[in-house]
């Protein structure tokens, strides 16, 4: 009996301890809390003014010679004299003798061509003389209208036309002998030679390739909202001293960094089907600084074949905005500060993008406070502390 009142006893009191257990996980009791008041994050800013600013187009392009041509002979023979500048990068000037062919065979056709004429003009001369005879025979003797045969007449224009024949076979003949001679077409540099001393040649065949030195031309692509941008001159220009917009080129050349100074001449019209990009053509005068003034001889060469950075100067445009490039949002907006201190996310229409700036056209006020930093995710009405950047 004593043994059970105990296991009654032992089993209330578990059962009390499981419902006291189970009371106060159910019910904690309860700390008391402050509440907390989050700091609004701080934002830097910038107060935007309206500027008049210089556009410019950033692009790039591979050097070319104006001009580039191969050589290409006239004539057949043997080669009798080939230039010391007539080698891969040798520098010539106009009218200098690159290379020359055994003369020997022209020389002798121009005096046969010469003998011939002047054998030609003895037949008219003396033609012309029994004519003129015979006029003054007719007129003396004869009766009613001559013929032209009793005149000499046919005879008179068939020696014209051997004269006038054999006029032309000297010239050919002449023509044929300076052919032998080949010379320079412009101030140039070669680029390739395929020809040697004593190498027989035939006409069409190829002695090398040379290429202008006098203005070297970059092909560079702009977008056709950059075009808008840019002065590109009527071609051909109204004035040859008509220049479009100013270019500069730039490139790591000899191991380190060359500029050299252009402008654009021409814009080549047709946007290409691909890319939806325009080429427009600029010029360098002088790449290789051959003309001897100072400044050429300061500035290294500028090589055909360089591929290069160009900074074309653009149109001056009234009446934009510069921001730092963090300024602009996603879906071309920008957070603005209001008099609260509140975000107020606007769309904005932007001009341009650039790697440190954007330009925009519209969508701001003089004096607008514009955040640039501070926020990975700006949320409209979202309190700030702004502080101006420094």
């Amino acid at each position: 009996m004593k043994a059970r009142k105990q296991l009654v006893i032992a089993l209330f009191v578990i059962m009390a301890g499981v419902v006291a257990a189970m009371i106060i996980v159910q019910m904690p009791p309860q700390a008391d809390q402050q509440p907390q008041v989050a700091e609004p994050p701080v934002v830097q800013t910038i107060a935007v003014q309206p500027q008049r600013l210089q556009m410019t187009v950033q692009t790039r392009g591979r050097v070319k010679a104006q001009t580039e041509i191969e050589v290409i002979t006239g004539v057949s023979g043997n080669i009798t004299h080939v230039a010391p500048a007539f080698v891969s990068g040798g520098f010539f000037k106009k009218g200098d003798l690159l290379v020359s062919i055994d003369p020997a065979e022209y020389d002798l056709r121009v005096a046969q061509a010469q003998a011939r004429m002047m054998e030609a003009q003895y037949q008219l001369t003396r033609e012309e003389a029994e004519a003129e005879q015979a006029r003054q025979e007719w007129r003396q003797l004869g009766e009613g209208d001559p013929s032209p045969l009793n005149l000499r007449i046919p005879q008179l224009k068939e020696k014209k036309a051997k004269h006038a024949a054999e006029q032309e076979e000297l010239k050919n003949a002449r023509l044929l002998r300076q052919r032998t001679e080949i010379r320079a077409p412009f101030n140039g540099r070669v680029r390739s030679k395929t020809i040697g001393m004593g190498q027989y040649l035939n006409i069409g065949d190829v002695l090398g390739r040379i290429y202008s030195s006098d203005l070297a031309e970059v092909r560079l692509p702009i977008n056709t909202q950059e075009l808008s941008w840019v002065d590109v001159p009527d071609w051909p220009a109204r004035s040859a001293a008509a220049k479009g917009a100013e270019v500069i080129l730039s490139a790591n050349y000899h191991g380190e960094l060359q500029t050299w100074r252009g402008w654009i001449v021409r814009g080549e019209g047709a946007i290409d089907e691909k890319t939806g990009m325009v080429m427009i053509v600029a010029q360098v005068s002088d790449p290789f600084g051959l003309r001897g003034n100072e400044r050429n001889r300061a500035v290294t060469a500028l090589p055909v074949g360089l591929y290069v950075e160009a900074s074309i100067a653009g149109r001056w445009l009234e009446g934009v905005y510069a921001l730092p490039a963090s300024a602009l949002l996603k879906d071309d907006r920008v957070a603005v500060i209001d008099q609260d201190s509140r975000l107020r996310l606007r769309h904005v229409a932007v001009l341009k993008k650039e790697r440190e700036q954007v330009i925009l056209k519209e969508g701001l006020m003089p004096g607008e406070r514009i955040m640039v930093s501070g926020i990975l995710h700006p949320l409209e009405g979202m309190s700030v502390v702004a502080k101006e950047r420094p």
